[in-house]
């Protein structure tokens, strides 16, 4: 097949790839996956994940999946314990909420404890 031959088809291909990447990001920034709550939190309130919050700073999916996080809601803490000693340890929120990449997880409870 000589050129002439192959450029439509690479041009179509092209365009769907650019068309893809123009709407996926644009989708995930109209508010992304829905929110989390983690209630298993004793007696403060419980938690809210927004990945809105987090795509809004210009986070991408994978800084956090599947390095930190699986895709599986509900499957956060599997085999560790998601506890506020674990995330000053560096786990799980704490990989970046450690004062440095992100405000600290010590500190002001109520900035995640917010119940929502």
């Amino acid at each position: 097949m000589q050129l002439r031959q192959w450029l439509p088809i690479f041009s179509t291909l092209l365009a769907v790839c650019a068309a893809f990447a123009l709407l996926a990001p644009n989708s995930l920034k109209a508010g992304g996956p829905p929110d989390i709550t983690f209630s298993d939190t004793k007696s403060l309130p419980p938690v809210v994940f927004s990945h809105e919050v987090h795509l809004g700073k210009k986070l991408k999916c994978n800084n956090c999946h599947s390095k930190i996080f699986k895709m599986k809601a509900g499957s956060a803490d599997e085999g560790n314990a998601l506890t506020m000693d674990s995330l000053q340890n560096g786990q799980f929120c704490g990989a970046c909420h450690d004062g440095e990449t992100a405000f600290s997880s010590k500190g002001d409870c109520k900035k995640c404890h917010n119940g929502g």
